[in-house]
């Protein structure tokens, strides 16, 4: 009885509807096998997950009233099963949504089965997956409001009867699924679009989930994910990496991107694609400073390794005051004919004003938006900038950027995280990182920091460039979203590093006059992005929490 009375009052009253909900699914011997066995200062720690599952997924009462749901288009699936096993089987038996037939991929090829199929949609699950009762009910959901050409969905894992390991994925991105298969084993299609397109079954081998993926993308946008976990993982299967790397490489080709290699990224099943660069463009780097001679000097020393070599460093002096300050100018500029020193004259910090004189006066077909505190490690990583930011459907390209401790400063930017926008993982240590976190691959994001990316100058100037009523706060955020209103991917690139020591020259916002001015900047941004920012971010689940910029369980109720 001390245990239990121990439990009773460590949970919270704010979590009693989460607790209700699941002791009403799980019972209470659910509920104590959920919890930690250990008491740390007087408080039991819930398991996130299974909490999560109990406040989103159906109990029995809601499955049944799934059953009794009648689709208004009368949707078929025809289930094409990888590989038989009793799990899938019976799980397959207790779908609460039942119009659709199963085919065996080893008794028929794909192809055969879109052929003599009358369905409207072909579930394709690959091997060692069983799914959740409710699956084709929510597929059905999603096709009814959406009326997508193919759909994915979020997944777990079950080891040893318990599930663990969600993995809750970002919308599609056409860089993403280039340096990880993160859809995995099941896909939904429209059966009509693939017999409209049977070229896409050509070739295909055993992995065919991941090639048909790619081959589908490159035909249309209309690419659905439903962030609900509607299959789980029971049995490890081996990632065929060749297999993975020659699916890319054939992707790659037909849609005409010119490639030098495409090998192995961080982690087993991660990949790299290194893009050729067209000629050999003059980039400039636009770097703000007042005083600090010190991180501008790690900065130039830094560049100094750089393996590119058409580039210029243009300085862009806004109110400096210290002697030594010009002395190293004059130093530099004399020492390294790549540098020049434009002097910006206004009495005042307006970092957008200062970046936007700085672009007018490079001289170079790119630009790279550079803070003073920046120290790089990568030797390349003007290239790794340049191979994205020359292709036609890319806007900017971010950097990983770390802390001196190599902890993380900057993974890219999340909208909507800590109230409006938050730099992904900052914080966490390189040694807490995973071989499954998405901070290792290059991927499609909402937007970078301007403390380092690159863009075509003829686009930062077609879209106007850093908004100057942003004087500090959110402008290159806003800029990301105007690069992506105009239809341009926004990419990271985790092999590009750096230590980034930190807006130490501006100061904190810590006077009244910066808090005012943050106050108006803030409601500029957010009277522009509103419906933006409400909708959620893309590329970043809804099932994480918005208050840390970690990818943490929020185990209430989504909606």
């Amino acid at each position: 009885m001390g245990k239990v009375k121990k439990l009773a009052n460590a949970i919270s009253l704010t979590n009693i509807k989460s607790v209700l909900r699941y002791i009403k699914t799980r019972g209470f011997k659910g509920l104590w096998n959920t919890c930690i066995n250990k008491l740390r200062f007087g408080k039991v720690v819930l398991d996130e997950y299974a909490t999560w599952i109990a406040n989103n997924e159906p109990n029995a009462e809601g499955l049944q009233k799934q059953k009794e749901f009648v689709s208004c288009q009368n949707i078929k699936f025809v289930v094409a099963v990888s590989e038989k096993n009793e799990e899938l089987e019976e799980s397959l038996k207790e779908q609460t949504y039942t119009n659709f037939e199963v085919q065996s991929l080893k008794e028929k090829s794909i192809k055969e089965i879109v052929d003599q199929t009358k369905s409207d949609y072909v579930l394709i699950l690959g091997k060692g997956i069983k799914l959740p009762p409710f699956c084709l009910y929510e597929l059905v959901k999603s096709i009814e409001s959406k009326d997508s050409i193919l759909i994915y969905s979020d997944n777990d894992k079950i080891v040893e009867e318990k599930r663990t390991h969600p993995h809750f994925k970002p919308d599609f991105g056409r860089e993403t699924i280039t340096s990880w298969n993160y859809i995995g084993k099941l896909i939904a299609v429209k059966t009509t679009f693939l017999k409209a397109h049977e070229e896409v079954f050509e070739k295909l081998g055993e992995n065919m989930i991941y090639d048909l993926i790619f081959r589908i993308s490159e035909k249309t946008r209309k690419i659905e994910h439903i962030s609900k976990v509607l299959y789980h993982e029971i049995k490890e299967t081996k990632v065929n990496e060749e297999d993975e790397i020659k699916i890319i490489e054939k992707h790659l080709k037909r849609v005409n991107l010119p490639y030098n290699s495409v090998k192995r990224g961080k982690y087993k099943g991660q990949y790299k694609v290194d893009y050729k660069i067209k000629g050999k463009p003059l980039v400039s780097l636009v770097v703000p400073n007042k005083d600090l001679i010190e991180d501008l000097e790690k900065l130039i020393n830094s560049l100094n390794k750089s393996t590119y070599t058409n580039y210029e460093v243009v300085i862009v002096e806004n109110n400096s005051q210290k002697e030594e300050t010009f002395n190293y100018y004059e130093k530099i500029q004399k020492e390294n004919k790549k540098i020049r020193v434009e002097k910006f004259d206004i009495d005042y910090f307006n970092y957008s004003a200062i970046v936007n004189f700085g672009v007018e006066k490079a001289k170079g077909e790119y630009v790279v938006l550079l803070n003073n505190d920046i120290e790089f490690l990568s030797k390349n990583w003007i290239e790794e900038l340049l191979m994205y930011a020359q292709r036609p459907d890319v806007g900017i390209c971010g950097a990983k950027l770390m802390f001196p401790d190599r902890s993380i400063q900057h993974a890219g930017v999340t909208i909507g995280t800590r109230g409006l926008a938050g730099h992904r993982c900052r914080e966490i240590e390189e040694k807490d990182l995973r071989p499954d976190d998405y901070i290792n691959i290059v991927q499609n994001l909402s937007a970078v920091t301007a403390a380092c990316f690159m863009i075509k100058k003829e686009l930062f100037i077609e879209l106007l460039g850093l908004d100057e009523k942003l004087a500090v706060a959110f402008n290159d955020i806003d800029f990301c979203l105007k690069v992506r209103s105009a239809k341009y991917a926004i990419i990271y690139n985790p092999f590009i590093e750096a230590y980034h020591y930190e807006s130490k020259s501006r100061g904190l916002d810590d006077t009244e006059k910066k808090q005012k001015r943050f106050a108006k900047e803030y409601e500029i941004f957010v009277k522009r992005w509103a419906k933006v920012i409400g909708k959620g971010d893309p590329y970043y689940n809804k099932n994480y929490r918005l208050d840390t910029d970690l990818p943490k369980i929020n185990y209430n109720k989504i909606a």
